[in-house]
Formats: structure tokens, sequence, C-alpha cells
């Protein structure tokens, strides 16, 4: 039996934040690290999940106490694994706690295996290895391969672990049938941080929600999204999904559940089946589910069905209002689609979320007000104003590094290109001017059409997000605070043990 320790890093934006309400925000728990833990736990591995990011939270943003804690955990735990999970934007927080990790190893004469996971781990193996401190890196799923890890054998004998001299870096056997895999037990990690009742998803009333799956990949190939890096296309059954929304109700004690599937929408099959199970058994009268879905995946039948079935709210990719930068996105989808979906939404009084992205390259300024126009005649209930950045992962990604426009030898490359709050512009408006554009686009969303809507609608907000008030002036200053509380939630949280 080995002992793996699986570790989240912090956000950094919560680094000296002492107070959090968390009953005006909105976090996704470590979904992909509750699998993995899980699933070694079916095979009778130790495991133990270090939750940075709630540690830093109730540590009231001191971050030499949470590393710290980490150490003691360590300490505590005596891992023969050690195994982070992240993003490319957490690059300076993940190096520094393996830092620390890898101390207090050497304190009490401990040498685990270091390994990364995750988008960033996938994207660039190699460098992930020799920047980080990792001795390996797992690119892709690692359901299958960490139970191999795990059972001992030879880490670069397993699909999708590449070590440091590794030449063809293959990604991780993946799980056929996903009913095979057991519900994610949540309660390896402090679920009520994640699931504490709050308002920033419906303001009508405070719902307590927890993260969900109903597939992996996409079918779609969209130029500026990382989601296909990791996942072929495969989804659960309708039955499994149901059983698993009964379990995580009766034991965590939810009345929420947010799937964050890119789309849930690539099996229609399975999407109507789950509605009607959900309706037979009456689970539609226990808990409500929020979900992202695409414009053209959605008619007037599916919509009434799925709120029958307990969906309050749904997150739409509407991306842009110029069919030519749609193309350029290789969203396929049609303008018209992403028209008809607003209104139909506005028709059924279905609450949605329309999530607009501004400077992709090659967008103009009247790419630009077209996005404008398409914001001002569908009035959405609720909107994100987006900044575009090349996601790891993703084609953009891919293209950009190609052409030397990302410089990925510089660490604070990763910073900018993950970080989505106004860094580098790449579309085909002067900086100067793109900025001043971007900032009408929050006023338009975040002031306008906000007061306009807001009373009909008691509209609700993004994911990892925290509803921003109408900014009661026009300064750029308050539409800046506008967002950031939109993108990040900043505000305290209270009894945070």
């Amino acid at each position: 039996m080995a002992r793996v320790m699986l570790v989240q890093p912090w956000n950094y934006h919560d680094e000296g934040v002492a107070e959090h309400d968390l009953s005006k925000q909105w976090r996704n728990g470590p979904y992909s690290l509750l699998l993995l833990a899980t699933q070694l736990r079916k095979h009778n591995h130790d495991v133990v999940l270090v939750d940075m990011i709630r540690d830093l939270v109730v540590l009231k943003g001191d971050l030499p106490a949470c590393l710290a804690k980490l150490s003691d955990d360590i300490h505590a735990f005596k891992p023969d694994i050690i195994g982070f999970g992240f993003f490319s934007i957490h690059y300076f927080e993940v190096r520094k706690a393996v830092q620390v990790a890898r101390a207090a190893c050497d304190q009490i004469g401990l040498k685990p295996m270091f390994i990364a996971g995750g988008i960033h781990a996938s994207t660039e193996p190699h460098k992930t290895i020799k920047e980080l401190g990792f001795d390996y890196a797992f690119k892709g799923e690692a359901d299958l391969g960490i139970v191999d890890l795990a059972d001992g054998k030879e880490p670069t004998t397993i699909p999708g672990v590449v070590g440091s001299t590794t030449l063809t870096c293959n990604s991780g056997q993946e799980v056929k049938n996903l009913d095979d895999l057991p519900f994610p037990d949540w309660s390896l990690c402090d679920y009520k941080f994640y699931a504490h009742p709050t308002l920033a998803r419906m303001q009508l009333r405070a719902t307590s929600s927890l993260d969900l799956i109903m597939s992996r990949g996409c079918v779609y190939k969209c130029a500026f999204c990382a989601y296909n890096a990791l996942s072929a296309f495969r989804y659960y059954s309708a039955e499994y999904l149901v059983e698993q929304t009964r379990y995580m109700y009766e034991k965590f004690a939810i009345n929420g559940l947010y799937f964050t599937d890119s789309t849930i929408g690539n099996n229609r099959r399975v999407v109507l089946a789950f509605c009607e199970e959900m309706i037979k058994q009456g689970l539609n009268k226990k808990i409500e589910w929020f979900a992202n879905i695409r414009p053209n995946q959605v008619n007037e039948t599916v919509l009434k069905l799925m709120w029958e079935a307990g969906c309050r709210y749904l997150f739409y990719g509407f991306e842009s209002g110029s069919q030519r930068m749609l193309d350029k996105m290789a969203k396929s989808i049609s303008l018209e689609a992403n028209y008809k979906a607003a209104y139909l939404h506005n028709k059924l009084r279905f609450p949605y979320n329309a999530s607009m992205l501004l400077g992709y390259p090659g967008e103009t300024e009247d790419d630009i007000q077209q996005t404008f126009e398409f914001l001002r005649k569908t009035q959405p209930p609720s909107i994100g104003i987006n900044w575009y950045v090349p996601l790891p992962g993703s084609p953009d990604y891919d293209k950009l590094k190609a052409e030397g426009v990302i410089n990925t030898d510089d660490p604070e490359e990763w910073r900018r290109i993950g970080e989505v709050n106004k860094c580098r512009v790449y579309a085909d408006v002067p900086d100067a001017r793109f900025r001043t554009l971007f900032t009408e686009a929050e006023r338009l969303a975040y002031k306008e059409i906000r007061i306009t809507t807001r009373a009909a609608w008691g509209c609700i907000s993004p994911p990892q997000s925290e509803a921003p008030e109408a900014p009661q002036d026009d300064s750029d200053k308050a539409l800046s605070e506008a967002r950031a509380h939109a993108t990040y939630g900043r505000t305290g949280l209270k009894n945070s043990a």
C-alpha cells in the first residue's frame, strides 16, 4: 500500500486577504484530485488531499502559515508520492510549494516521488519537470496511471508518465467506460467550504452546490479552448449521473449541482434521459443544477424539459457578435444560433449567462461593436466580459508559441497567458483603444444592461465568481472593481473553519 498526497496549489488572489464572505462567492472544488483520490482509495492505497486554496482562505491570507501547514501535513502523513494538479497560472505557486515540500521531506529523511498533473503538465511536461522541481509529469488522464504508480510499477513504463529523459510523450490510458469509476468522495476535502450557501449563483436565494461532470472531452475543437488537451470525448450514463446526484444530495446535504463540462449538450440523448430520470425519481424537487451548454444544442422543448428537471441556470459561451470572429475561433456555430438561444431564454424567462470574449487575434473594432450590438439586442440577465488569453493546451497556444508570440522561456509568461485581467492585447486594435473599448464593454454589461435586467431576472453570476454590484458612477476604477469581483470574488470569509 502506498501513501499518496495530492496537493491543490493556492489561488494567489487570496494572498493577504484576511476576511472572506463565502455567502457572496462561488468557488469550484478540487474535483479532478478528488477523482484520483477516490480511485486510489478504491484500490486500497492511503490518500490525503491537501487543499491549499481552502487552507489559505481559512488562514486569512497568511501564506507563510499556509506553507507551514503543508510542511506539517507532510511530516504527519509521510507520503511515498506527492502529486500536484494545476494550471499554468499557478506556475509560481507550485514552484514555491514544491520547494517547501522538498525541504520538509529533507527534514525527516523522506524521499517521495514528486509528480505533476493537469493542463500545464500535459502541455509542457519537460518544462514542468525541469523548472518546477518534479521527478515526473503526467500527460493526459491519470485515473488508471496513478493507481499503477501507487502499485509500484516503474514510472516510465506507465502510459502518460513523462520523465526528464522521455523522448516520446504519450498520453495516459483512458477509462473506456466512465461508469466504472467510483463517485468522487467529497469528504476527502472540506466540502462545506465549497458548498457554503451563496447568493453568487442565484441572487434570489442562497444555494449550496458542489461540482460534477456529465462527460469528458468535447466533440468541438474551439481554437481558444484547452478542454480537449486531457481527454477524448466520452460520457457517463444518465443512470450513473442520477444516482450520483442522489448520492451527493443525501451524503453532503446540498441543494445544487454544477456540471463543469465545457458543454453538456454533446450527447443530447444522455441529457434528455438524465432530465427524465430526475423527474421520475423526484430529485428535480430536491436539487437544482447549473451547466454550460452551446447555443446550437438547445431548443424550446429541450429547455422546458431541463427546467422541469431542476436546471435553473445555463452558461453560454456566445463569445462574439461577429460571425467573422466566431469563424476565426473555430466555434462551428452561427451568429443566428447565438441570437436564437438568447431570445428563447428571454421568452421562457430561463436565467442564463452570456460569456463574451474580447481581444481575440484578428478582432477589429468593428467586430467589437457587433458584440456590443448583440448584447444590446438580447439584453442577457447576466454577462461576463472576458479578456482573451491563449490558454495552454489550446490550438491558439500552440499556434502563437510556434509564431514566437508566446515565449515560454520567460516564467512571467505563464502569468500573462493565464491571468484574464487586462494583460496583453492580441486583437488588431491599438492597445490604448482596445482597453477603452474593453472598459466600454464592462460598462455596458455591468452597469447599463445590468441595471435594466436585474430587477426582472434576479440574475446569477458566472462560476468561480462574486456577483458585481452595479457601479454607482462611470469611473474606470468603479468598473474595474466590478470586473474584479465578477472574475475572482475577493470579499472575505467569516466562520471559515
